[in-house]
């Protein structure tokens, strides 16, 4: 999908003006620059702690250590995400226990993840698939019941609120990425971890920058995990013109929810359904379609993108794969995530598209799928 960087020359010289004011500030890990993106991210998010990062991944990796995840424990996990989600588990030397997925809106079941706790489980980590949140209040009651903490993914969910309450502060703690791609992009990698509570944001302060409590006093391992001063830079000129583009991915999805309806194609392209009380930022706009990578090989033929997030589930991932998860067992462990994998394809919902372009793109899929599912001609 598309990355953002700046959309014209006016733009691209407040990005090179931002980046000298960088420079002549020496904002070149953490400083000035980040400090400032930091508190811009506080007060819209109305946390009490907002830290810059290296990337998503690293910030699921530090605030999944912040509350004390090590060798041996265990980290219940959706079975469907992007890789980092359960290799940064596996990278502190605990194991992914993988969780099949709520069929409507594909992320996290919490039915299913209560039965998978047990007496080595040390955090749960919901992740906000495609841009709203997992059933947090479900998730926050197995949380206070059985004493464990939630480490939320909430890469694709910058500024989504469920309840009032902001994605990354529902539960314990939790990371964002600003990849290029995501609503609030970077111009590289980056990220932000964010929580409310002052113990973990001591933690979360000091493994970002190799454990050091300050004037080289090691008390735990930590990692360099920073934000460089560059990416706090254009990330805080991102984050003025966010409403901006935000209100321009809510109508393409609004107009693509409309167009399904209008071709009566919702039982063939089927949208996924909203997680009550959750905002949703449209990372992803999001359709399960049978014959999946035919239609998507078609609409390419007609100049129309897509993408597929993701086309495996991570207990087929060749490193992540386990005796516990035998590959022929898959389809019956996690038949919705299995399924979801066939089936999911993400239409362009970024805000360089046009008023009208959705409409165009589920008038191609109305051409293309049949009246029973599948391709025109293509069986």
């Amino acid at each position: 999908m598309v990355a953002v960087g700046p959309d014209d020359t006016a733009e691209k010289a407040q990005w090179l003006e931002a980046l000298g004011n960088a420079i002549d500030s020496n904002s070149f890990c953490l400083g000035a620059e980040v400090d400032r993106f930091e508190s811009a991210c506080k007060e819209r998010l109305g946390v009490a702690h907002a830290f810059g990062v290296s990337s998503g991944t690293d910030g699921l990796k530090v605030a999944l250590s912040a509350v004390g995840v090590t060798s041996g424990d265990e980290v219940i996990v959706p079975a469907y995400s992007f890789f980092s989600t359960a290799s940064v588990i596996v990278q502190l030397g605990a194991v992914p226990i993988f969780c099949d997925l709520d069929p409507e809106t594909l992320c996290i079941d919490p039915v299913a993840a209560e039965t998978l706790i047990s007496s080595r489980t040390r955090a749960i980590l919901p992740v906000h698939l495609y841009g709203q949140t997992a059933d947090m209040d479900a998730l926050l009651k197995i949380s206070q019941k059985q004493q464990i903490p939630i480490v939320e993914d909430a890469a694709q969910a910058f500024g989504v609120f469920q309840g009032g309450r902001p994605a990354g502060a529902i539960g314990d703690v939790g990371a964002f990425s600003f990849y290029p791609t995501k609503n609030l992009a970077a111009a590289g990698d980056a990220g932000m971890i964010v929580c409310q509570d002052d113990e973990i944001a001591n933690k979360v302060r000091q493994l970002r920058v190799h454990g050091d409590a300050g004037g080289y006093n090691h008390q735990m391992l930590g990692w360099n995990a920073r934000m460089d001063g560059f990416q706090g830079a254009i990330l805080s000129l991102q984050l003025q013109r966010l409403d901006e583009r935000q209100a321009i991915r809510q109508r393409n999805a609004k107009e693509y929810l409309h167009a399904l309806r209008e071709h009566h194609l919702t039982s063939r392209v089927v949208p996924l359904g909203r997680t009550s009380g959750s905002d949703h930022c449209w990372h992803q706009f999001i359709v399960q379609v049978d014959d999946r990578d035919q239609v998507r090989d078609q609409l390419a033929e007609r100049g129309i993108d897509s993408g597929i997030y993701y086309p495996s589930t991570l207990p087929q991932q060749s490193c992540l794969s386990t005796d516990r998860y035998p590959s022929d067992d898959l389809a019956e462990l996690f038949p919705v995530a299995q399924r979801a994998a066939r089936r999911v394809l993400a239409l362009p919902v970024h805000h360089r598209l046009l008023e009208g372009d959705p409409t165009r793109v589920i008038q191609a899929l109305a051409d293309l799928v049949g009246d029973r599912g599948g391709i025109k001609n293509g069986r």
